[in-house]
């Protein structure tokens, strides 16, 4: 959703009704496709490592990009919510463990030794075997040393009628406007610990909605009203 600064501005400056965190990649199967893509990754390189002479190489890489899948490009974003009466507004990163960000300077440092020192003692193809770590170390440049956070927001329009959703399994909440408005969408996650405050709260806010308890996203995108709405759009 695209707020002016005004508009997000008086989001945050509203006095804070509840806030929760909460993970983003909560369901079993996505942490078991991620632990799938690891290995699989793994076994790859490894079998390249037994078929040429490069094989400290691409042993190398087998570990590195294996762990990079499951702790860097796939994992679990750590989400903040703050909801005030005019919105919300939530943080969110990547939960990156912090010997990752150790091992990516780490990375950075021996990029430029190892092609460096390589070059010197065994000559020009040095590089065939440094050049992975000189490639991190020059990619490392560009990666955060700490998690980058980012934020968002959500506003809530008090003339509109709302419609909440809540999707038991996947642990969400899809508020929607009635007619349907698809700038005007709320979707997050929460925790199961605090679910009925947080429905409580948003219940007050948006002046009693219509609410739906659905086992899972699939009732949800089968749901009569759900249909009705993406049938009444209005934008």
């Amino acid at each position: 959703m695209n707020l002016t600064q005004e508009e997000k501005a008086k989001i945050e400056s509203a006095p804070i009704l509840y806030e929760w965190e909460t993970l983003g990649y909560i369901e079993r199967r996505i942490r078991i496709v991620r632990l799938i893509l690891s290995i699989t990754i793994f076994f790859f390189f490894l079998g390249c490592a037994i078929y040429t002479e490069l094989y400290i190489t691409f042993i190398i890489l087998a570990i590195v990009m294996s762990f990079g899948t499951q702790f860097f490009m796939l994992a679990d974003y750590q989400y903040h919510y703050y909801l005030t009466r005019y919105g919300y507004y939530y943080t969110s990163y990547q939960k990156v463990p912090e010997f990752g960000y150790k091992l990516t300077a780490i990375f950075m440092v021996l990029g430029v030794i190892v092609a460096i020192v390589g070059t010197m003692v065994v000559g020009p193809m040095a590089f065939v075997g440094g050049g992975m770590f000189l490639l991190t170390g020059i990619l490392g440049k560009g990666l955060p040393l700490g998690p980058d956070m980012t934020r968002n927001y959500g506003k809530i329009n008090p003339e509109f009628k709302y419609v909440m959703f809540v999707i038991i399994k996947q642990r969400r909440l899809s508020i929607k406007t009635d007619p349907l408005r698809t700038r005007e969408n709320i979707y997050l996650n929460y925790p199961e610990a605090q679910k009925e405050k947080i429905i409580s709260v948003f219940s007050k806010i948006l002046s009693n909605p219509e609410t739906y308890r659905l086992k899972d996203e699939d009732d949800y995108y089968e749901h009569p009203k759900f249909k009705e709405l993406m049938k009444n759009k209005v934008e």
